[in-house]
This record gives structure tokens, sequence and C-alpha cells, in this order.
């Protein structure tokens, strides 16, 4: 019984909280069960880490924009974000974005990919955070980067 009740008060709070909502979209239920993700997943469902979206929050970054130009943000980083090519997932429009986020993390496969996709962004962290820069060597060597990344993937 007091199992039942300290649930029920963990569920209530949960679904009246104001943080931890991307992860409420994903996990709208509590359970004393943990989910089976990594921590990479952990990472990129919380947009917590090494995004500059999260980072700038703290002003641990100069901008929260990724080095493309656009918000650095997990979705960025999975959808649209050039240096990430080869970890892409289909872009959701805004209204199915709630349903994408669920569906990428009920499929394994596509957990899976998502810690290649942190672990890519973790080993290249110093590329993801310039400013941009079209004529700059590093430029060129973030293109390399992405060319042997797409032949590994063959």
């Amino acid at each position: 019984m007091l199992m039942n009740l300290s649930l029920n008060k963990w569920q209530q709070d949960w679904d009246s909280g104001d943080t931890g909502r991307a992860i409420f979209n994903i996990l709208p239920k509590d359970t004393v069960t943990p989910a089976s993700w990594s921590r990479e997943s952990i990472l990129f469902s919380a947009g917590h880490g090494l995004f500059p979206s999260y980072l700038y929050r703290f002003r641990l970054h100069h901008s929260d924009i990724c080095t493309c130009g656009e918000k650095g943000d997990p979705l960025h980083y999975a959808t649209s974000c050039h240096m990430t090519l080869s970890y892409h997932f289909t872009k959701p429009s805004a209204e199915n974005t709630q349903l994408w986020w669920k569906s990428v993390f009920s499929s394994t496969l596509s957990r899976i990919k998502i810690s290649k996709l942190i672990s890519f962004l973790s080993e290249n962290e110093n590329l993801m955070k310039q400013p941009p820069d079209a004529t700059s060597s590093s430029t060129k060597t973030q293109i390399s980067l992405l060319h042997q990344d797409l032949r590994l993937m063959d």
C-alpha cells in the first residue's frame, strides 16, 4: 500500500512538473523499472552534454548555434547538421516532433544510432563548437572527417 501511494505521488509530481519535460514526452509514466537506455541516449533525450544549446545555458559556450548556423540542439544534429549526415534520421514536422521522439526511443536500432552520433560528436567536439568560417582550414578537416565517417558506414 505504501509503495502504491509513493508511486502515485511520484506520478503526480512527474505529470505536473516543470523540469524534465523532454523525457516526460518520451516516458510519461513513472516506473520503478529503469529504462534500458545508454548514457548517450539519456544525454541526447535530455539535451544535456556537449550540445551548444545546453552549454550556452550555463555560459560554457559563446552561442547556442552550431557551426553550420542553426541552433545546436539534439534534433538538429540528428536530422539536419551537415557534419552528422551519416547519422541522420528523417526530420519530423513540427506537429509530429513528440511522436518522433517516442518512435526513436522505442527502437533499439535507433538508440544505437544515437549512441554512435553522440560518440561522433564527443570525438569531434572542437569542430562542433567553432564559429562558422567557410574559408578556414578546419572546414576542410570537417569535410574530410565526414567523408571518412561515411566510408566507414558503407
